[in-house]
C-alpha cells in the first residue's frame, strides 16, 4: 500500500511542478505555492517509498 501511495504523491508532485512552471511563465502569480506543495508531495513520496524499502 505504501508503495501505492508514494507513486500517487511523485504524480501529484509532478503535476504541482508543472502547475509552478506554467504560472512562473505567465503572471507567476502561486508559481511559489505551487512549488512548495510540489517539494512537500516528493518528500512525502520519498518517505513512503524509503519506508517500502527499509521494512
Amino acid at each position: 500500500m505504501n508503495a501505492v501511495l508514494s507513486l500517487w504523491a511523485a504524480y501529484w508532485a509532478a503535476i504541482f511542478a508543472q502547475l509552478a512552471h506554467l504560472r512562473r511563465q505567465e503572471d507567476g502569480v502561486g508559481a511559489v505555492t505551487f512549488a512548495r506543495i510540489a517539494g512537500v508531495l516528493l518528500a512525502v513520496g520519498l518517505g513512503l517509498f524509503l519506508s517500502v524499502h527499509a521494512g
